[in-house]
């Protein structure tokens, strides 16, 4: 499943038919009736995102607003209200009480599904970059952050078409909040400079389309604007236009006129949003550095990944999620050092490194914790998608010969994976799970290594090959 959402509606024919849309979409699916029976599931079984009516018949959305984040803790779980023909005021007052978005009837479904896979990526990048902060917190090698004081921050309006009056909306969002707004070409938004943007805000809501999306997508991959938050304006008429943005790296989306007043309260937890991901990775970059990252491969060590375990793990349990580890082990890498020298070693060392990220997700992690073993966690896995990815890291390594500086050599390398799951038998601990992995490995090298093998039983001594060996 890509993630657990909770409906929340008092009407049976709109809760049965949104369920089955997202069921289709392979979506963990809870279906409450009341804002009563709602919250008690969220406390029950921690969804990722909830998608409440705010026609409940027991609460007002305003007041189930706040109470959903309040058991969210401060924001950790988006919520999507959907509505009838709510006014502007009623609109605006539900994105105030908390709400991430509020669309209204009839709620076009492409929009709705991008929206929850935007907000459920954002969730799933924020948790991974706090786990890992909280991993150095535990490590002391960093402490906790402390409410600082802000300082505004530079946004860019970019307006791709001539056909509204942008001056008054420009000096009414800029009487709305403290942070520099400015009018931007879109040529312009594209220039590299020393202090980009922190925000981006394309509108895109004329008659003809002139290049928005275009435009989003250069920014996400530009270097200098890629981390910045990015806000789409559209056409109320073109919600796939909308989804679209969303699926190609919008931030958030406006639909509609622009609103000064709904991007006052939409902007800033955008831009909150990525200066703690800006914060998190800067923490990353400067504290581990020298203490958790291994200097030759450029990957987090033993001294990181061991408590990084034991975080997923927990994480995992919590939410009654697969969690997958794998112990990675290079055949007869000694042979390499004694026959090329370790200056060749340490080439293939590197290069292993360079195929097995290039493999992963960004919330799995691959780390080096011995001369040529690697550790490589996968979260939120099923055992199917442990042992796809398993081989097809086996396979990187294998598929092409490594090449030696200074020599024609082509060297054949391989690699030996064993796997274990969180979900197997009794929930172990870091250590017992590591051990089962450490047991497959020596089963795959024993079996004639170039494999991959799991383990199969807590109650049974042996492991289970993967797929082909080859």
């Amino acid at each position: 499943m890509t993630g657990k959402v909770l409906i929340a509606d008092g009407l049976a024919t709109h809760r049965i038919s949104l369920a089955a849309a997202l069921d289709r979409a392979f979506y963990d699916v809870i279906v409450t009736g009341s804002g009563a029976e709602a919250l008690r599931a969220m406390r029950r079984e921690r969804p990722d995102l909830v998608i409440a009516s705010t026609a409940l018949p027991d609460l007002d959305p305003t007041r189930f607003c706040a109470r959903a984040q309040a058991l969210a803790g401060g924001g950790d779980m988006p919520l999507i209200l959907l509505g009838g023909a709510l006014t502007r005021p009623e609109r605006l007052a539900l994105l105030a009480a908390g709400a991430d978005d509020v669309l209204s009837a009839p709620v076009d479904r492409s929009l709705l599904l991008a929206g929850l896979r935007n907000r459920l990526r954002a969730r799933a990048a924020d948790a991974e970059l706090t786990l890992r902060d909280d991993t150095r917190l535990a490590l002391g090698l960093a402490e906790a952050a402390g409410t600082a004081i802000q300082s505004p921050a530079r946004v860019a309006l970019i307006e791709m078409s001539a056909e509204h009056n942008i001056p008054p909306m420009l000096e009414r969002l800029r009487s709305l909040v403290p942070d520099r707004i400015e009018l931007l070409a879109a040529s312009e938004a594209l220039r590299a400079t020393a202090s980009p943007p922190e925000a981006f805000i394309i509108v895109e809501t004329g008659n003809q389309l002139h290049g928005g999306l275009a435009l989003l997508t250069q920014l996400r991959a530009s270097p200098s604007a890629r981390n910045a938050a990015l806000l789409y304006v559209g056409r109320a008429s073109r919600p796939r236009q909308a989804a679209a943005a969303l699926d190609l790296g919008a931030d958030d989306v406006l639909m509609g006129a622009l609103d000064p007043d709904e991007l006052a309260l939409r902007l800033p937890r955008q831009i909150a949003r990525k200066r703690n991901r800006d914060r998190q990775r800067a923490n990353l970059r400067d504290g581990a550095q020298a203490a958790l990252i291994d200097p030759l491969t450029g990957l987090y060590n033993r001294r990181y990944a061991l408590p990084h375990v034991a975080r997923l793990l927990e994480r995992a349990t919590e939410r009654s999620r697969g969690f997958a580890l794998l112990l990675a082990d290079l055949d007869h890498f000694k042979q390499v050092n004694d026959r090329f020298g370790h200056a060749a070693g340490d080439v293939v060392l590197r290069e292993v490194a360079r195929r097995l990220n290039s493999i992963l997700r960004p919330s799995d992690l691959v780390a080096r914790i011995g001369g040529e073993e690697f550790l490589v966690t996968l979260p939120d896995a099923t055992a199917e998608t442990a042992h796809a990815v398993a081989q097809r890291l086996r396979a990187s390594v294998a598929a092409r010969r490594f090449a030696l500086p200074g020599t024609p050599t082509r060297l054949p390398v391989t690699l030996s994976i064993g796997l274990a799951l969180s979900g197997s038998g009794a929930a172990p601990g870091a250590d017992a799970l590591l051990e089962r992995a450490d047991r497959a490995l020596y089963a795959a090298k024993d079996a004639g290594r170039d494999r991959v093998m799991a383990w199969a039983d807590p109650h049974d001594t042996t492991c289970r090959a993967v797929g082909a060996a080859r």
